[in-house]
């Protein structure tokens, strides 16, 4: 006999005799403590039993219509509870809506963003930009060496800044660097009064302005033209300037040799980018990504790659950078 069919005697014994013992089971019937309590409480689930206590066994055995009524009963007033929480909760999300956005909105009001199409429109933007600063302008610049029209155009620009007591910290690829006119330009920004740096590889185009304003590049136009977008909110901008920040602290003060001049075949030693090199192989990155994150072209990330293969004394690229992790170059 299963539990089932054991709560059903039970339930038939409890309706021919309300004063029923369970003795009459464990011991007359041979229920074990187990199987009596199993019975006993399928019962009280069902709702067919109900605690008595004027009973000599303590239960009272309830009709089936009784004891349905009764579970649907507790149901309503269950679901009745349920559904006044579900109100006050309404109600409590109803009061935080009305008191607190439009503060949220004065707050997502503040945040500005403007985006600006046409390389006149962005020189324009920063121009502007360079107006507006009071005490600092940070600035990252990843590809390759601008053109001397444009490099002339913003060392005015900075002149300007620099002689109104502003700070101007920068940071340029190497490989930009290291072509003449570029060099030649960071090294007068340098004896003007910027701070400069370069790095091997840099995220994004940026200019923050102070803690108000931020430049960033957008996607192209849909005819080619370049474009930018100008963010006025003090929480992105400081999420941009976290970025520079990050960026200043890994790369290397300008040095001649940085700008330009290249050491000696006999005074070779691994650099950071050579270390930026074995990171990109070791990533599986293309020649073409490689170019694009180091600046360069195609042809030059191959015979930087050559360079650092014979150097190694490697056959190929992936033993080449066995090697560098060997002599510990990813340790840095």
């Amino acid at each position: 006999m299963d539990a089932r069919a054991r709560a059903q005697e039970l339930y038939r014994i409890a309706l021919d005799d309300a004063s029923w013992s369970p003795e009459l089971l464990t011991e007359d019937r041979g229920w074990s403590g187990t199987e009596f309590a199993e019975a006993l409480q399928l019962l009280g689930r069902l709702g067919l039993f109900v605690p008595s206590p004027e009973s000599r066994n303590g239960w009272t055995a309830l009709a089936p219509d009784t004891a349905l009524r009764n579970l649907l009963l507790e149901e309503e007033q269950q679901t009745g509870t349920l559904l006044s929480a579900v109100q006050q909760t309404r109600s409590a999300l109803a009061q935080v809506v009305a008191d607190f956005q439009p503060v949220h909105a004065r707050e997502l009001s503040s945040a500005q963003m403007e985006a600006v199409t046409g390389a006149a429109n962005v020189s324009a933007a920063l121009e502007d930009a360079s107006q507006r600063v009071e005490v600092e302008v940070l600035s990252l610049h990843p590809g390759r060496a601008l053109p001397p029209g444009m490099i002339e155009a913003g060392f005015e620009r900075d002149q300007l800044a620099l002689g109104r007591g502003v700070g101007i910290r920068t940071i340029h690829l190497g490989s930009a660097a290291a072509v003449p006119h570029m060099a030649a330009y960071l090294r007068r920004l340098g004896s003007a009064g910027a701070q400069v740096r370069t790095a091997h590889t840099l995220p994004l185009r940026l200019i923050v302005v102070d803690h108000s304003l931020a430049i960033v590049p957008a996607p192209r136009a849909a005819d080619g033209e370049i474009a930018a977008v100008v963010l006025r909110s003090e929480t992105l901008v400081d999420v941009f300037r976290g970025i520079f920040e990050h960026y200043w602290a890994g790369a290397s003060v300008l040095t001649d040799t940085a700008a330009g001049a290249e050491p000696g075949d006999g005074d070779w030693r691994p650099t950071g980018r050579h270390r930026e090199l074995v990171r990109m192989l070791a990533g599986g990155l293309t020649d073409e990504a490689m170019g694009r994150k180091l600046g360069v072209s195609e042809r030059t990330v191959r015979r930087f790659v050559s360079e650092l293969t014979e150097r190694l004394g490697a056959s190929s690229r992936f033993q080449a950078g066995v090697c560098a992790a060997r002599l510990g170059w990813l340790d840095d």
